[in-house]
């Protein structure tokens, strides 16, 4: 068997992009031709020298599963697409949350209640729009359902939720560290806290406890998500490496 051959073998049973198969693969070859090299250097003859390094260098079932077992979920080329969609979802939810016109609109109403709920001697008002009784604005949708709407309720809730779905895939895709539902679960309510309170300051939307709790259960959904995506990939190996089964898991 040829070398090219023998790599070529090696990376095909691989769970990952054309790219990465490629480097890999070329990298194997530098790794074979180095060896080859050096049992040509002991006098060995081009045919031998070439089936004596893929004897050292281990049979291509072991090879793969080896190098199955450890890559991770995403290679690097799919991770450089995946960065550059969770920026251009930052930037999207960010617009959406804090930029949008609607927001700005929402604004000048906000902040002229406010000003005639000061004239008129009533600032316990100003702060109609706030909610810090967790539960309290999703009793009122479920029970107050026709003077909110449903086409509101669903907007709000949905939004909410979706809005941190992408959050709770990307990160720990992104990011090893933050492959645990605990570093998900700091990191959405550290996020939504920090929307929650923007919307506050600069008088762009409504402080609503039960938009965090919303939040969180998006990301934590986008979590399972995740994890389902890492179980798929997973058994994915496994059925390219069955006898692997094991030390797969492992």
């Amino acid at each position: 068997m040829k070398l090219e051959e023998y790599a070529e073998q090696v990376v095909s049973k691989l769970f990952c992009s054309r790219q990465e198969k490629q480097d890999t693969k070329e990298e194997l070859l530098d790794h074979l031709n180095s060896m080859k090299l050096e049992l040509l250097a002991q006098g060995y003859g081009e045919a031998d020298a070439e089936t004596m390094a893929i004897q050292r260098f281990g049979s291509v079932e072991q090879i793969s599963r080896q190098l199955s077992e450890s890559m991770p979920l995403v290679d690097k080329y799919i991770h450089k697409w995946l960065l550059g969609l969770f920026s251009l979802y930052i930037l999207a939810a960010s617009y959406l949350v804090l930029l949008s016109p609607d927001r700005w609109h929402r604004r000048r109403f906000t902040l002229d209640w406010k000003q005639r709920m000061l004239e008129y001697g009533v600032p316990q008002y100003t702060h109609i729009f706030q909610n810090t009784k967790p539960l309290h604005t999703l009793k009122d949708y479920f029970f107050h359902t026709e003077s909110i709407g449903l086409s509101n309720m669903l907007y709000n809730l949905l939004g909410n939720v979706g809005l941190f779905l992408p959050l709770g895939i990307l990160v720990p895709t992104l990011f090893s560290s933050f492959q645990s539902i605990h570093r998900v679960f700091f990191t959405a309510l550290a996020a939504s806290l920090s929307i929650e309170f923007l919307q506050f300051w600069f008088a762009l939307g409504s402080f609503d406890v039960d938009d965090l709790l919303l939040n969180i259960v998006g990301a934590l959904l986008g979590y399972l998500l995740f994890r389902s995506a890492e179980w798929f990939v997973d058994r994915q190996k496994k059925k390219r490496f069955p006898e692997a089964g094991l030390s797969l898991e492992d």
